[in-house]
């Protein structure tokens, strides 16, 4: 009977914080580059989880178990979608001297997609390393190794745009 207490709780998170989590997931499925979309596919993953609660196994995770349902529904949605313009779900995070902000949007854009995932999620949303592991459905370690690989390829891209604008 335990199970059946942990499908109600999971429940009533949900309906009883809708609006909250609405906003939360599209937040990040816009930040993670869904654009007009973004809230479609939030929509999407609250249904998807309340059909599918039964799969939570421990009920004080439903926010992550959430984000991840949103993450992947994203994802999925940008494997299909076969246009290029991906500038503008970065651009709003990266908080940068506008006079270079496009370019610093630019190389966060064409980072891989793990990295740049990693990227909107920690330095743009401010998620904590482990909460972006879980809406990656990765390990904290892989987050930070992204991470640090993103950070490497940026300077290394930002550097050249420098060298080229005679900045340094």
């Amino acid at each position: 009977m335990k199970g059946a207490s942990v499908l109600v709780g999971a429940r009533d998170r949900l309906d009883d914080n809708y609006t909250k989590h609405f906003a939360d997931l599209t937040a990040l499925c816009r930040a993670l580059g869904a654009g007009a979309s973004a809230e479609d596919i939030a929509q999407d993953a609250l249904m998807h989880a309340r059909e599918h609660r039964h799969q939570l196994r421990d009920d004080s995770k439903l926010e992550a178990w959430l984000r991840r349902i949103a993450a992947r529904r994203t994802f999925d949605y940008l494997r299909h979608r076969r246009r290029e313009d991906s500038t503008e779900p970065v651009a709003a995070f990266i908080p940068v001297d506008p006079s270079i902000a496009i370019d610093v949007s630019a190389a966060v854009t064409r980072l891989p997609e793990r990295e740049r995932v990693a990227v909107v999620l920690v330095y743009g949303l401010g998620y904590e390393q482990g909460e972006a592991a879980a809406v990656m459905d990765v390990t904290r370690g892989t987050v930070a190794t992204l991470l640090f690989r993103a950070r490497r390829h940026l300077a290394e891209r930002l550097a050249g745009y420098a060298q080229e604008q005679g900045l340094s």
